[in-house]
């Protein structure tokens, strides 16, 4: 008979995995309506599920290794957080094992598997991790931190961005210049990448303020279920997925005059494919991404984005992981969960300008 576990629990109750491991082990860190603890109380009873045993706490001596997970190095938005990470912890005194899960959970779960059998002094995560409980579990004794995404039940320290109010801040600069169509043009939407969701939402708010409706924001999203930067040529996934998008959207017609890529590669991948089509950014289209990746500032033209204050993020990741190799030496203490965040910032450059009506339309009277 299959092994009932806790997400089999939370399919059950309709809530997360993580709100189930906080919930059956009568954590205080979150707290929860009486009605979705008795939800899954019920549904573990129900489905005869018992608590992993903890495993004993780790003794507090210092290895100096740090593990740190990304999901590519192709973005070159992980590729500076790899970099700043690795560059304070040194000046800290760690060694940072560097975990690139190509996108890939059995991946994810081998450095974890492999690494955790080691005596690590802590671990960051760059994207929200694909196996919740073991992460949670190891918490306990091993500092880990998630930089990047907002996910509040999850149990372990972050360093968060408000993706919501970095979606607001672009619409509200795009508003301004006098845009009122907009499309968002995405990587796949999933539940372990939340700030994709959280980015859209900020926008749809932004514009839901400003009373206008749906039909002034469309959402375009790649539909493949895998993600992956093995491309011909060696081209990164997200820029990929930017043109190939914006192409295909441009063969049906664009009402937009506003384009909003999911993050700066796939912003750069829009404006090189509506260049190559014939048209400007941002004469006949405003582009903007999120991340201010180094290669939006010498892109052509450079690229409006959002700030997420990066190397500070990075430098409080590791710090946070000290304090807490601090706490475990001094006293056997229960993990202290740390959330701080950061507001994004607007970077204004020169590919988003006022609006212009009829882009296509206006080249296909030109060619008529």
């Amino acid at each position: 008979m299959k092994k009932v576990t806790s997400q089999d629990v939370a399919a059950r109750a309709g809530v997360s995995q993580s709100a189930v491991s906080l919930i059956l082990n009568e954590s205080e860190k979150v707290l929860f309506n009486e009605e979705t603890k008795a939800r899954v109380l019920l549904a573990a009873q129900e489905l005869g599920y018992e608590l992993p045993k903890r495993k004993k706490r780790l003794h507090a001596s210092r290895t100096g290794i740090l593990l740190l997970f990304t999901p590519t190095l192709n973005n070159p938005f992980y590729a500076e957080l790899v970099q700043t990470v690795e560059s304070y912890a040194d000046a800290c005194g760690y060694c940072v094992i560097v975990c690139n899960t190509l996108r890939k959970p059995e991946l994810e779960r081998y450095y974890l598997e492999t690494f955790l059998k080691m005596r690590v002094d802590g671990m960051i995560f760059t994207f929200l991790p694909n196996f919740p409980e073991i992460v949670e579990s190891v918490a306990e004794s091993v500092p880990s931190v998630l930089i990047g995404e907002k996910r509040i039940e999850q149990p372990i320290c972050s360093i968060e961005l408000s993706n919501e109010r970095a979606g607001n801040i672009l619409a509200e600069h795009l508003f301004a210049l006098g845009h009122r169509k907009f499309l968002f043009v995405s990587t796949p939407f999933d539940q372990l990448t939340l700030a994709r969701q959280q980015r859209l939402d900020g926008i749809r708010a932004y514009l839901g303020a400003q009373r206008l409706g749906e039909d002034n924001l469309e959402l375009l999203a790649s539909e493949a279920q895998s993600e992956t930067d093995a491309l011909p040529d060696a081209m990164p996934y997200e820029y990929a997925v930017g043109r190939k998008l914006i192409g295909q959207a441009m063969e049906r017609g664009v009402s937009a005059t506003a384009i909003i890529g999911v993050n700066d590669m796939t912003a750069i991948g829009l404006m090189d494919e509506i260049k190559a089509r014939g048209y400007s950014v941002p004469g006949d289209f405003s582009v903007c991404g999120f991340d201010n990746i180094f290669t939006s500032a010498i892109s052509s033209p450079q690229l409006t984005t959002i700030d997420h204050h990066l190397q500070v993020r990075c430098k409080a990741a590791v710090d946070q992981i000290s304090a807490r190799r601090r706490e475990l030496s001094e006293a056997s203490l229960p993990p202290v969960i740390n959330k701080v965040e950061y507001a994004p910032r607007l970077v204004v450059r020169n590919s988003t300008g006022p609006a212009r009506e009829g882009a296509l339309a206006r080249k296909r009277e030109n060619h008529a």
